[in-house]
């Protein structure tokens, strides 16, 4: 579900936790330099953090202290890291400070559904566990499915065998079960199930396709990496952007985005990961049809066409009103 709140401004923060949750994922508690309690994160959540080296990244809140103090976040390191995520699991330690990002959520839980399937892959564990740990204290009714390479490649299982959950998880390990059964974790599309589902993005195109006879708006996910771009028409052709406070009209080139085009006339736009997955760019779109790119929306929030982030996304219409 798509989410225009902004972030709530920069934190500065301090690290005061840290260990090895496996051997290339870091476990990481951040509090307020100051000793602020730090705003509400709701299951889903992610902050941003800006690191030293410029890049801003966005991780999963897993936990938010009881009374405020820290967030809890867990950082994996990619083989083919842009600097992000080598800098957190190589250089970030205890008494470093940072600044972070309030929570946004592009994917919350709705917890009215009659049962929730949870499916997590790897590094996804980080937002579905909160999740769970939701659904199990309210007594709702779901099911908690964790898939891993392998025991000591997979993060957070003392969290979950120490808590509720530890009769509820399914755990799947490929290099003991082999390769999971997605249809069988899922089933038949029934009333009022939904399914969330985070993980490697093999992960979450395996679960569409097996899930392909559901209701499009019953199927929930989060990508850390945006698919490979569709070429399309639209991307070799000009397209006015108008901005309905001023009037004003933009022409956005083919070899540009909304948000460069924007920028370059002085109206300012946050963006963060320029890929379509942090949803800081949100911008609501009055009139004119968008090619919507991003990996935040669902089918059926596209297809209502009030929102567009900017970073990505294009027009099929020869303008786009934006309420700016």
């Amino acid at each position: 579900m798509s989410n225009l709140n902004e972030p709530m401004g920069r934190i500065d923060a301090i690290v005061i936790e840290t260990s090895l949750l496996t051997a290339d994922i870091k476990g990481i508690r951040l509090a307020a330099a100051n000793s602020a309690v730090l705003p509400p994160a709701d299951p889903g959540a992610h902050i941003d953090l800006w690191l030293p080296d410029g890049n801003v990244r966005q991780y999963s809140v897993i936990e938010r202290a009881a009374d405020g103090s820290a967030y809890r976040i867990a950082v994996l390191r990619e083989p083919a890291s842009r600097g992000g995520s080598a800098y957190v699991v190589d250089q970030l330690c205890v008494g470093h400070r940072i600044h972070v990002s309030g929570p946004r959520n592009n994917f919350a839980l709705d917890e009215s559904h009659d049962e929730t399937i949870l499916i997590a892959g790897g590094i996804g564990i980080t937002p579905i566990l909160p999740m769970a740990m939701r659904l199990a204290k309210t007594g709702k009714r779901f099911s908690f499915n964790y898939l891993g390479r392998g025991r000591q490649r997979t993060a957070l299982l003392d969290v979950i065998d120490a808590g509720p959950l530890k009769d509820i998880a399914r755990l799947h390990l490929s290099d003991e079960h082999g390769k999971a059964d997605l249809r069988g974790l899922i089933g038949a599309p029934r009333p009022g199930t939904h399914v969330y589902v985070c993980g490697p993005g093999r992960l979450i195109d395996g679960v569409l396709e097996a899930a392909s006879d559901w209701p499009t708006d019953t199927l929930h996910f989060e990508r850390f990496a945006a698919p490979a771009p569709v070429a399309t028409t639209s991307a070799a052709v000009s397209f006015e952007v108008e901005l309905a406070k001023s009037g004003k009209v933009i022409t956005v080139r083919p070899d540009q985005s909304i948000m460069q085009a924007l920028r370059q006339e002085r109206v300012c736009i946050d963006s963060v990961c320029r890929e379509g997955i942090c949803g800081t760019c949100a911008v609501p779109l009055l009139a004119g049809e968008a090619e919507h790119r991003d990996v935040i929306q669902t089918d059926t929030e596209k297809n209502q066409n009030t929102v567009i982030y900017v970073c990505v996304s294009r027009a099929r219409s020869a303008r786009l009103v934006l309420d700016l």
